[in-house]
């Protein structure tokens, strides 16, 4: 992920690290927006009150991802965002940061990367959830996240990786299992390689 989100010292630039426990807001729906915020540790659950008064859930952001990007760009927060496991937090102010990318051209193209990225690995993973058999919608999101030596390095747990192509977890470590039987991955803590 982007050094800018990181680097705590950076003029003019000024992040203050949040600890947010379960069932913390973040951010409520229709909040006036202030920050801009970049997951480090965590998971952000991102819900939206629909015309029913219901909550959608609209999207789960896990660590080096940030939140609400559009916000950037809006006087309000369309959604909430409240943590679903304990989650370290950097936030900037919304003013400071857009004013740093304006007078950085080099971060601006950074962050535009980093969304871009983000847009497209969000397509990536609709796409995937659109495969029916758990098997291949594994396997696609191993080619779609592997290095050079079909390798993958998760930063989340499986249960997440789970969550986030759209399989009950149970399902999700069966079909890992299936897989390893057959000799077609090797899985280890936090590690995948397709074989």
């Amino acid at each position: 992920m982007l050094n800018i989100f990181l680097n705590t010292g950076q003029p003019p630039l000024k992040p203050e690290l949040l600890s947010l426990r379960k069932g913390s807001y973040l951010f409520h729906q229709g909040d006036q927006v202030a920050s801009f915020f970049y997951v480090k540790t965590g998971k952000i659950k991102l819900t939206r009150n629909t015309i029913e008064g219901a909550q959608a859930l609209i999207y789960v952001a896990l660590p080096d991802e940030t939140v609400a990007e559009a916000s950037l760009f809006a006087n309000e927060y369309h959604c909430s965002a409240i943590a679903d496991a304990k989650s370290e937090i950097i936030r900037y102010k919304k003013t400071d940061f857009l004013h740093y990318l304006e007078q950085n051209p080099a971060a601006m193209k950074d962050v535009l990367k980093v969304f871009a990225r983000q847009v497209r690995d969000l397509r990536a993973i609709n796409e995937m959830k659109n495969i029916h058999s758990a098997k291949e919608r594994i396997l696609a999101f191993i080619k779609h996240v592997m290095n050079e030596h079909r390798e993958v390095h998760l930063k989340m747990t499986l249960k997440d990786v789970a969550y986030k192509i759209g399989l009950a977890h149970e399902t999700f470590y069966r079909e890992l299992k299936n897989l390893e039987k057959a000799k077609v991955l090797i899985r280890k803590e936090r590690y995948l390689k397709l074989l």
